[in-house]
This record gives C-alpha cells, structure tokens and sequence, in this order.
C-alpha cells in the first residue's frame, strides 16, 4: 500500500467516526430534551386547581 491509500482510508475512519459519534451525540441529547419537556409539563400541570390562601409570609 502507497502513503496515498493510507491516508484516504484514515480519513475514511475518521469521517465514519465523527459522523457516528455526532449522531449519536444527537440521540442522546435528544432524549434528555424529551425528558425535561416531560418534567416540566408534570410541574405545569401539578401546580393547577384551587387551594387555599395559606397564612405562612415567605
């Protein structure tokens, strides 16, 4: 194998590499959006109905 090739086939690992890993970046980024949309949505949706006045001054 000449210098060229195994340049081209670094590149080629490389390339591979970096578009995997940014998918998978992505994916997981992703599903921690997902779950923080889901947790903020629990907290909007429990802070609804009527209580009472509470007496307690913060």
């Amino acid at each position: 194998m000449n210098r060229i090739t195994k340049v081209n086939i670094s590149w080629a690992i490389l390339v591979i590499t970096g578009i995997g890993s940014f998918a998978l970046a992505k994916s997981v980024v992703d599903k921690q959006r997902y779950e923080h949309m889901k947790s903020r949505d629990r907290m909007k949706n429990s802070n609804v109905g009527e209580y009472e006045p509470s007496s307690r001054k913060f």
